[in-house]
This record gives structure tokens, C-alpha cells and sequence, in this order.
């Protein structure tokens, strides 16, 4: 499937290694994801914080090295909560094949995080 052109919009800024992941993770994904988002400001990552939405001022996402995918239904309508690991490790997979480590954050353990991937 191919990224809608909000979810590439959404991929600028993002790190080229990690840009890169998601755009081959898309082209091999049997169906449609979102970039909800990728490079951040300090003041939205502030206001994450302060609605709980983040824990820290040192997010990945602030130096454009994490991005937050959500998989949608076929017709792009809802997000698809069931198709989280299944895309996490579609990620990992494509991550291996171009030499890049990547960290999933549905791995945390104290704030799991799901649609969250970020280079290690």
C-alpha cells in the first residue's frame, strides 16, 4: 500500500534512515497505515507532557528520530487496534534488511506506547 500524501507530509523533518523504513514498510504492508506524526516542536512536545500524553521533554520525536504509525481498516476510516504487532514487526523486519535498529514503543514497559517507533 502507498502512504497517503498527509501521512508523506507528516514524514518531513523525520531522520532519512527512518523515512525510509516507513515508506518501504508501506510499499510491503497488505494494508493502509498512517503517519499521525513524526518531526515535533518543543511546544507541542510540552503540551504532550503536561496532558500525559508524553513523560519527557527529550522525545525522540523533537530531533525528527521517531515517527507514530496507527493501522488503518481497508478503507482507511478507523485505526485497525488489532494490527499493531503485526506492523511493529513488519517495521523490525524492514529495519534488519536496510541495517538499521529501530525500537518499538509497544515494547515499554512503563508507558506503553504502540504506535511509537524510533531509531536506536
Amino acid at each position: 500500500m502507498e502512504l497517503s500524501e498527509l501521512s508523506k507530509k507528516r514524514l518531513e523533518g523525520v531522520d532519512e534512515r527512518l523515512k525510509a523504513i516507513v515508506i518501504e514498510c508501506a510499499a510491503r504492508c497488505s494494508y493502509p497505515f498512517n503517519v499521525s506524526e513524526g518531526l515535533r516542536t518543543e511546544e507541542q512536545q510540552r503540551e504532550y507532557v503536561r496532558q500525559g500524553k508524553s513523560r519527557t521533554m527529550k522525545s525522540k520525536h523533537l530531533t525528527g528520530k521517531a515517527v507514530d504509525l496507527y493501522p488503518l481498516s481497508m478503507d482507511r476510516k478507523v485505526v485497525d487496534w488489532s494490527r499493531f504487532e503485526e506492523l511493529a514487526d513488519l517495521m523490525f523486519q524492514v529495519a534488519s534488511d536496510q541495517g538499521t535498529e529501530i525500537v518499538w514503543g509497544g515494547n515499554w514497559k512503563t508507558f506503553v506506547d504502540k504506535c511509537h517507533f524510533e531509531l536506536k
